[in-house]
């Protein structure tokens, strides 16, 4: 194949320099013109893909650790990266394909709502059934009405025999009459 001389020393750089915009910026300071960035990337990939000596980076030439067939299969590929001291992920996926054995699988952590954080769960039988006014106060609840029960003066009291609906102080047959208004 026949190269001009701006296409020649491209090719001779893109073994020394990594960026294709660099390259191209060398080239055309030396002759003015020069091959487009996609040529030169796909220069860059044929001489990475083509050449045997080409390694990418020092950390991929180590060698397979003696336990790494063992250790693999009880780790995720990051704790494997941190446990031999490796900084590539490519180096821990040849040792993976050399040795025959396949790392662990990463499992993310359940994700927790962020309503439900800090709740505690109460089991089914703790919980006290509701009766009929409970009913009618959580339909109300439902519309936006602040509820709940009070003494005959409108003061809270969780075990009081009336219920106070906003600023009104209702009997337990009034309130179920406003909750069926709304229908539910």
């Amino acid at each position: 194949m026949q190269y001009d001389d701006a296409t020649a020393m491209a090719y001779a750089l893109v073994r020394e320099h990594g960026t294709p915009a660099y390259v191209q910026k060398l080239v055309k300071d030396a002759f003015g013109t020069a091959p487009s960035l996609k040529k030169i990337a796909q220069m860059r990939a044929d001489y990475v893909n083509n050449d045997p000596t080409y390694r990418r980076s020092s950390y991929n030439a180590q060698p397979i650790p003696e336990d790494f067939a063992e250790v693999a299969q009880t780790m995720c590929k990051y704790q494997l990266l941190r446990h031999y001291g490796v900084k590539w992920s490519g180096t821990i996926d040849r040792w993976c394909k050399e040795a025959g054995v396949e790392a662990k699988k990463f499992v993310a952590p359940k994700k927790n709502r962020l309503s439900m954080m800090g709740r505690v769960h109460v089991p089914a039988e703790f919980v006290k059934p509701k009766d009929e006014y409970e009913v009618a106060a959580d339909v109300l609840r439902k519309e936006r009405y602040p509820v709940n029960r009070c003494n005959d003066n409108g003061l809270y009291n969780p075990t009081g025999k009336f219920w106070r609906v906003g600023r009104n102080v209702l009997t337990p047959e009034q309130l179920l009459e406003k909750a069926e208004r709304y229908g539910r």
